[in-house]
């Protein structure tokens, strides 16, 4: 039964009016200034936001499970910066300037305090506020947007929360993209990926991190929204090639203000997207040719630019030293940014963690739990990828897991920012993660396959075995601590052990076959 969206029309005007002035009045009650001024600002984004969020959602199939994610979205994120920047004055850091102002990030702090000074003394005008350099924001796109709302439309006070509204608003819209996009992919005879479209956009609704670094006032959620469409133009680049080549171009574009970073590796994993659908399948030439042309660019890369990434991951691992100790315990018994990189953020440390505020300690669980919960379903679907049969999706999938690996690799690498920078990093890529996470927990249903069970039992080993050694270390020795290899050690066996129970089978059935 289709529903007649032309009589519900006016139920759907009413429904943008009351959840803008909804919006706005949170937003200017529970931020600084006056009332008028932050609801009449609230209002200025609401109103078109909202509107094309509807035009969003009825082209993504209109349906209800998609209105309450695209709802959840906002509204999480909104909540979430709104009650930080009240809550940690109070239960934060009482000798950090950045948290008594209501700053989740120091990077955001040192961003709204340069551009509330430049919008209230210089008063640039737009162009020029386009064109100049900012010391706290590298990129500039988020410094430049700070710019403009402190001058026009919030002059009295700083109304942080209004550039939240809008990174809530950009993820929200990214939820139809990526919803269509797997939903137009999945076989309709395929019973076992009938939920895949749900449980992806669930995970990119509802990440721990993402609801964090989205209600923080930092360039993440404008990011995730834009790959979120990104991931629809390659999906659908077979399909209809000039419209989803016009969208990627936009997207790589529209990613340049906020990072640069992110935008060059949105353009690595195009290439090899199209590399995998279109060229391999076409001749195996395109597959021996791209392996040399990739191994002689990493080797060209590595040799031009090997000093300056040094120079970068050492920087890193001195600011990870300085502003930890226990993770100064960790980088330097390791000596590696990668696995410290994915550790984080440590669930066991937090957990045990004594010397925080509540509020920390609450956010710190809450979002290592997120990562934790994905990582194994993450790593099960990316060695997963090398079992599909299908070529042209075997290509496809096999890349992209690659492109996920060295995503984590090179965030891992940017760990410095000591539980912040790496899990940032990683988070960009938010949609490729959602939808590996969740492939991999419908082919594990699907094929009944114990594989996942063991990802699970390795992650629980790791994190049993390193909260024994995080409980020791921060209760003083309660009880008797492994010393840090020995940890290690232990975890690496028992993870051997469980891993090697899944090939007992398949020698099995070979020494059978040959009998």
């Amino acid at each position: 039964m289709q529903i007649n969206h032309k009589k519900k029309l006016p139920v759907y005007i009413f429904a943008i009016i009351f959840l803008s002035l909804l919006t706005s009045a949170t937003l200017a009650y529970f931020s600084p200034g006056t009332f008028i001024r932050g609801f009449t600002a609230a209002l200025i984004f609401s109103v078109p936001s909202y509107l094309i969020l509807y035009f969003l959602w009825k082209w993504g199939g209109a349906g209800k499970t998609l209105a309450v994610m695209m709802f959840c979205s906002i509204f999480l994120r909104l909540g979430f910066g709104l009650a930080t920047q009240n809550l940690l004055p109070i239960y934060g850091y009482r000798d950090e300037p950045q948290q008594q102002g209501g700053y989740l990030s120091n990077d955001v702090y040192r961003r709204d305090e340069e551009t509330w000074l430049i919008a209230q003394n210089e008063k640039p005008g737009f162009i020029e506020t386009i064109t100049r350099d900012y010391n706290n924001d590298q990129y500039g796109g988020l410094a430049a947007l700070s710019v403009w709302i402190y001058e026009y439309l919030s002059p009295d006070a700083k109304r942080f929360g209004l550039i939240t509204l809008l990174g809530a608003f950009f993820t929200a819209a990214g939820i139809p993209f990526l919803y269509k996009a797997i939903q137009q992919k999945i076989p309709k005879d395929e019973k076992a990926y009938r939920n895949l479209a749900n449980i992806t956009a669930w995970i990119y609704v509802l990440y721990p991190d993402s609801i964090v670094f989205g209600g923080s006032a930092l360039r993440e959620p404008f990011l995730n929204g834009i790959l979120a469409v990104a991931f629809w133009a390659l999906v659908t680049l077979k399909d209809h090639r000039k419209k989803s080549a016009l969208v990627l171009m936009i997207c790589l574009l529209a990613c340049l203000p906020l990072s640069v970073f992110a935008g060059g590796a949105l353009l690595c994993c195009i290439l090899l997207w199209i590399w995998g659908e279109f060229l391999i399948p076409s001749s195996k030439k395109w597959l021996i040719g791209g392996i040399l042309f990739i191994a002689f660019s990493l080797i060209v890369v590595g040799l031009f630019a090997l000093p300056s990434i040094q120079e970068f991951v050492h920087y890193d691992i001195h600011s990870s030293e300085i502003n930890s100790g226990w993770v100064e315990k960790v980088v330097g018994e390791i000596g590696g940014q990668f696995i410290y990189g994915i550790t984080q953020p440590v669930l066991p440390a937090i957990l045990f963690y004594k010397p925080t505020t509540p509020y920390w300690k609450i956010v710190g669980i809450y979002r290592s739990l997120g990562w934790y919960i994905m990582v194994p379903f993450l790593f099960y679907a990316i060695f997963s990828a090398f079992r599909i049969k299908r070529k042209p999706e075997k290509y496809v999938f096999i890349l992209n897991a690659l492109f996920i690996i060295g995503w984590i690799f090179v965030s891992s690498l940017r760990a410095g920012g000591d539980q912040w920078d790496n899990p940032r990093y990683r988070e960009i890529f938010l949609p490729w993660l959602a939808f590996f996470s969740a492939w991999g927990y419908c082919y594990a249903r699907k094929i009944k396959d114990w594989w996942l069970v063991r990802w699970i039992v390795i992650e629980l080993i790791f994190v049993g075995f390193f909260s024994q050694w995080y409980y020791s270390r921060y209760s003083h020795d309660a009880i008797r601590r492994f010393p840090f290899w020995k940890t290690v050690l232990y975890i690496v066996i028992c993870s051997a052990i469980v891993f090697a129970t899944g090939f007992v089978n398949p020698i099995r059935k070979r020494l059978k076959g040959k009998e």
